[in-house]
């Protein structure tokens, strides 16, 4: 399965379904599929469903008689306001994939004056940023490219109208190879902001193709968890029932087999992209030595770590876990066709699978 013929089709299908917010009919689709494609694989399958509050908001912006790209950012604030009185704020890209980190940067408010957020991600495309649900803002805010930042400023108006409602959504739990081998766990997230392609398609490609791939030899534990963009929701509910002390845990998590464009040439993996690992000694040093051929550098980074391996590695598992960004990175253009290419995700899921078996043997 760790080939570009059965690993490109999902990336594909994935991405099919459209934005993959969590507790949305895309959300539920997808659950679907993916049960199906586990149950063929002969795995048994439950889901573990959690409920939540979801933000439901439209939202509009026009600036010199032009409709401006623009989303809501999420769990900013319920109600309806139509106004030309807002403040503009410049955010930087790196606040985009970290829940917690974009709020605190904020300018304070002057009572409930809306926000137009301008982000410098690719021109005309705005990028969604990962968010807390378990509290608003506390002023109704919207993303809009930083390209489109002059025309707003010169005079926009905004129409904005936001509410939460009853939410459900569903982890996916699979179970496959011998019940009575040496356990690992195989995890990745399940959904997100957009189509998501390259961010979530690729690496659940990798992830059913390792957990596959390894059920010959152990029990394989694979999770999907839903809420990564709010905040690693449905992981942190998944994790909240479970004890990981001296579990092993593969994270196939953000961009694994993103692209980034090549002038002249084929599109190659981007170089946002790391490997972090528990792992010490000739272990660490043998993945550090395959992985940079998927060009993931291996940071020493201290915890906490980024991404759902951070989450893994706090509640005590030992963590090889595989993340980055790329440019297409939280926007609606992170489609199969343009985010990544097949000979990128088989690249990508082989030597994750190797530095994988090196990790493994290397543990117990």
């Amino acid at each position: 399965m760790l080939n570009q013929a059965d690993l490109y089709p999902i990336v594909e299908k994935y991405a099919s379904f459209g934005n993959h917010h969590t507790g949305t009919e895309a959300d539920r689709a997808t659950t679907r599929w993916l049960i199906g494609l586990l149950e063929g694989m002969g795995a048994t399958v439950e889901e573990d469903p959690y409920s939540f509050e979801r933000f439901v908001c439209q939202a509009e912006l026009t600036a010199g008689g032009e409709t401006v790209p623009c989303l809501p950012l999420f769990y900013s604030d319920v109600g309806k306001i139509d106004t030309t009185v807002f403040s503009t704020y410049c955010a930087d890209y790196g606040h985009v994939g970290n829940a917690r980190s974009l709020d605190p940067t904020l300018p304070s408010s002057d009572g409930q004056t809306p926000l137009i957020i301008a982000i410098d991600g690719p021109a005309d495309l705005p990028v969604q940023c990962n968010r807390v649900p378990t509290q608003l803002l506390g002023r109704p805010a919207v993303i809009i490219p930083d390209n489109w930042l002059d025309r707003v400023q010169a005079g926009a108006h905004l129409r904005f109208d936001a509410h939460l409602e009853p939410g459900q959504s569903s982890n996916v739990v699979a179970l496959l190879g011998d019940p009575a081998a040496a356990q690992v766990m195989i995890t990745t997230p399940l959904t997100g902001w957009t189509p998501a392609a390259g961010e979530r398609g690729t690496g659940l490609a990798a992830a059913l193709a390792i957990a596959a791939a390894l059920a010959d030899d152990y029990r394989v534990v694979f999770s999907a968890c839903s809420g990564h963009e709010i905040d690693h929701l449905g992981l942190r509910h998944y994790l909240s029932t479970r004890d990981l002390a001296g579990q092993r845990a593969i994270h196939l998590g953000a961009s694994i087999a993103a692209t980034e464009p090549v002038p002249g040439g084929e599109p190659r993996l981007g170089d946002r992209r790391m490997c972090l690992t528990t792992a010490v000694g000739d272990t660490r040093a043998a993945i550090a030595a395959r992985v940079p051929d998927a060009n993931w550098s291996m940071p020493d980074l201290a915890p906490p770590w980024p991404g759902e391996g951070g989450t893994w590695l706090e509640a005590g598992a030992q963590v090889l876990s595989f993340l980055g960004g790329a440019s297409l990175f939280h926007t609606t253009d992170d489609i199969a066709a343009k985010a990544t290419t097949p000979a990128a995700v088989e690249l990508a899921a082989t030597v994750a699978f190797d530095a994988t078996r090196i990790f493994l043997d290397g543990s117990s």
